[in-house]
C-alpha cells in the first residue's frame, strides 16, 4: 500500500530509502520546498499530485522520516509505522546517523511493516465482528418487537370478532393489570365520592405495623408543609453524609493542589513516605521511578540544575507557555492567527527533545528558533531584482511584461506607477496598458500617471475585453521596441466568480513574466484570504496545462503601520512567494526592498 519510504538527515543526506513502486515525480522534493525549508513542519501532512505525504522529525539526530503512499487510500496505520521506524532507527544506527553513512534497513523495515500491517487488520477484523454482534442483537430485538406486535394484532382481530361481553371482559382484565401494577409502587386509594380535603391538613398517624416493613429509606416527599422541622432540613441535607474515606481523599486531593507534592507526601504514613525518598534519590531503578509519577528533574531545583549542566531535554510541556506568548505578540503585530499557530507550532516541533545549553533560558532559544524560522520565511527563494531580469528580456530581443493584480482600493495604480518610474530611472523604456475596462475614471487616471512620468499609455477605452488589450499592448511593446509593458487591471473581490475568470483568463492569454499581488499592509487574516483566492483562481479557471500563479507580492502602505508588519509574514507564509516591493509613501520615489532584519526586530520586539 506504501509507495516510497525515505530517512534522511535535515543537512540533505539521504540515509535510507526504498520505492516500492515507480514515483510520478517527486514528492519528497516538494516536502522539503515547501514543508522543512518554509517552516511548515507543524503541519501533519502534505497532500502533491495523487500522493499524500506524512512525516515525523527526530531532533536530536536531526532526522527526518518521510511516508508516501496514494491520496486515495486512507492509511490509518501510518502514524504508528513512522513512530516504531524511528524508534528502531534511533536505538539501532546512531553511530553511522552520527557519521552520515548509509544504514541497511531493509530487514527491520520489512518487520516492522509486516508487525503494523497485521496489527491494523487485526484491530480491523475485530471492530468488523463487534458491529456484526452489535447489528445482530439490534435485528433480534427487532424481531421480537415484531412477533409482539403480530401477537397484539392476532389478539386484537379475535377481540373484534368476538361478542361485545367479551371485549368488556377483556377490558376489565386490562384495567385490573394496570391497577396492579399501581399498586405495586403506592397503596391505592379508595376513591373519594365527598369533597376534596385540605393540603395543608396535618399528616394522620402512621400505623403501628409500618415499623416491621425494614429499614429502607423512605422516599422523598414534596407535598407542601406548613412548618418545616430541623429533622426535616436535616433529611434533605446530603452535603454532611460523607465517609471517613470520602473526607480523607478530598483532604489528599485539596494538598496536593494547594500545598504541593511533599506535602502531601507527608501526609501518608512514615513507611510510605521513606519508600519515595529511596525511589527519588535511587538512579538505579528507573522504573520505579517512573511509575512512582515523579522525578527529581521535575522540581524547580532539579529543573534549575538541568538547565545550569546541559542536561535539560526540551519537552512540549517546557515549550508551550513560551510559544504561547510569542504567538500572543505575533497576532498582536498583525500576523494572521492561523499562520502565528502554524508557525509556533513548526517551531515547537523542530525543538522538542532537543538539549538545552548551560546557563540558557528557554525563552532565549525559542527567540532564536522563532527569528530563524522567520528569517528563511521571509528569504526569497528566486531573484527579486526585476530590473536584471527585465533587462535580459530585453537581450533576448522581447518585450517584458508585468501584470497587477489585487482588491478594490489596495493601490494597484499608484504602485504600478512607482515601479514605472523605478524602471525608467535606470534606463528602462516604459510603456503602461490600461486593461482596467470596468472602473469609471482608470484610465484617465493612469493616463495622468502617464504625463507625470513621460511614457506613453495605451489603451482602448472602455467596455473591452481586457485579455486583448492587454494582448494588443504587447504586441505593440514588441513592434515599437518597448522594453517593458506594465499591465493594471480592475480591482476585484476575491469571492466574484465573473470577475476572477476575466482575470485568469488575461493571465492565460498573455502569459506575462511577472504577476504581482498588490495588498495593504494594514490587513491581517482578510490578507492571506485575498492572496490565497486569488492565487486559487488563477489556477482553477484558467485552461493552460500549466497554469500561471502570483509570483511575488508588493506590500502598499507600509509606512501607516508602525511596528505591526505581520502581513509581510502571513503573505510570504501562505503562498511562499517572494515580496518585490514595499511602499512607504504617495510619492513615485518611496518604493524599497524589503528590509528583513528590520522585520525582524519589529515583529519581536
Amino acid at each position: 500500500m506504501l509507495d516510497h519510504v525515505s530517512i534522511f538527515s535535515q543537512s540533505g543526506t539521504v540515509l535510507w530509502s526504498r520505492s516500492l513502486c515507480q514515483l510520478r515525480g517527486n514528492p519528497v522534493d516538494e516536502l522539503v520546498k515547501t514543508v522543512l525549508l518554509e517552516e511548515r513542519t507543524g503541519r501533519k501532512e502534505l497532500n502533491y499530485d495523487a500522493y499524500q505525504m506524512r512525516w515525523t522529525l527526530e531532533n536530536k539526530l536531526n532526522l527526518v522520516l518521510v511516508v508516501v503512499y496514494q491520496k486515495v487510500l486512507q492509511l490509518l496505520y501510518v502514524d504508528e509505522l513512522l513512530e516504531r521506524l524511528k524508534y528502531e532507527v534511533v536505538t539501532q544506527f546512531q553511530d553511522e546517523i552520527r557519521a552520515r553513512s548509509p544504514i541497511v534497513f531493509d530487514a527491520a523495515f520489512d518487520r516492522i511493516l509486516r508487525d503494523v500491517e497485521s496489527n491494523y487488520l487485526k484491530n480491523k477484523r475485530t471492530q468488523a465482528t463487534s458491529s456484526k454482534s452489535i447489528s445482530s442483537s439490534k435485528k433480534n430485538g427487532a424481531a421480537r418487537a415484531d412477533a409482539s406486535s403480530d401477537a397484539d394484532q392476532h389478539a386484537g382481530k379475535s377481540t373484534d370478532d368476538s361478542d361485545g361481553v367479551a371485549s368488556s371482559a377483556d377490558e376489565l382484565d386490562r384495567l385490573k393489570l394496570d391497577m396492579k401494577f399501581v399498586g405495586s409502587s403506592k397503596q391505592a386509594k379508595p376513591m373519594r365520592t365527598g369533597p376534596r380535603p385540605s393540603k395543608y391538613k396535618k399528616d394522620s398517624k402512621k400505623p403501628a405495623d409500618d415499623k416491621s416493613k425494614g429499614t429502607k429509606k423512605p422516599a422523598l416527599s414534596f407535598d407542601i408543609k406548613q412548618n418545616v422541622s430541623a429533622k426535616d432540613m436535616e433529611e434533605f441535607d446530603r452535603s454532611k453524609r460523607l465517609t471517613s474515606e470520602d473526607e480523607q481523599a478530598m483532604l489528599d486531593a485539596q494538598r496536593r493542589d494547594n500545598i504541593g507534592v511533599r506535602a502531601y507526601f507527608s501526609s501518608r504514613p512514615l513507611n510510605m513516605y521513606m519508600a519515595q525518598e529511596s525511589e527519588i534519590v535511587s538512579d538505579d531503578d528507573d522504573d520505579a521511578d517512573s511509575g512512582s509519577g515523579w522525578s527529581f528533574g521535575q522540581t524547580r531545583l532539579g529543573d534549575f540544575l538541568q538547565k545550569v549542566s546541559g542536561n535539560k531535554i526540551l519537552a512540549r510541556e517546557d515549550l508551550a507557555p513560551v510559544l504561547d506568548q510569542f504567538r500572543q505578540t505575533l497576532i498582536g503585530k498583525n500576523v494572521a492567527s492561523e499562520v502565528a499557530e502554524e508557525l509556533c507550532e513548526s517551531v515547537m516541533t523542530t525543538m522538542i527533545g532537543k538539549r538545552l545549553e548551560s546557563f540558557t533560558r528557554i525563552e532565549t532559544v525559542v527567540q532564536k528558533a522563532l527569528e530563524t524560522a522567520l528569517m528563511r520565511i521571509l528569504t526569497p527563494k528566486k531573484s527579486t531584482d526585476v530590473l536584471r531580469e527585465v533587462l535580459a528580456a530585453r537581450d533576448a530581443g522581447r518585450c517584458y511584461s508585468i501584470v497587477f493584480v489585487g482588491v478594490n482600493g489596495v493601490g494597484k495604480s499608484t504602485s504600478l506607477s512607482k515601479v514605472c518610474y523605478y524602471l525608467k530611472s535606470r534606463g528602462v523604456k516604459v510603456m503602461i496598458a490600461a486593461c482596467d475596462t470596468f472602473r469609471s475614471g482608470a484610465v484617465e487616471q493612469l493616463n495622468q500617471h502617464c504625463k507625470v512620468l513621460d511614457v506613453p499609455l495605451f489603451e482602448r477605452g472602455y467596455a473591452k475585453d481586457p485579455a486583448s488589450v492587454a494582448r494588443e499592448a504587447v504586441a505593440y511593446g514588441n513592434e515599437h521596441g518597448f522594453d517593458c509593458v506594465l499591465i493594471d487591471t480592475a480591482g476585484r473581490m476575491q469571492n466574484n466568480e465573473p470577475l476572477m475568470r476575466a482575470l485568469a483568463k488575461l493571465v492565460s492569454v498573455n502569459n506575462p513574466d511577472l504577476v504581482l499581488f498588490v495588498g495593504e499592509a494594514l490587513v491581517g487574516n482578510d490578507g492571506i484570504d485575498q492572496l490565497s483566492l486569488f492565487d486559487r483562481a488563477l489556477v482553477d479557471y484558467s485552461d493552460r496545462q500549466d497554469p500561471r500563479r502570483v509570483d511575488g507580492i508588493v506590500i502598499t502602505k507600509f509606512d501607516t503601520i508602525d511596528d505591526k508588519v505581520g502581513a509581510a509574514v502571513s503573505m510570504v507564509y501562505k503562498t511562499g512567494q517572494p515580496i518585490m516591493f514595499v511602499g512607504t509613501g504617495q510619492k513615485y520615489t518611496n518604493l524599497t526592498k524589503l528590509n528583513i532584519k528590520t522585520v525582524l526586530r519589529s515583529l519581536l520586539a
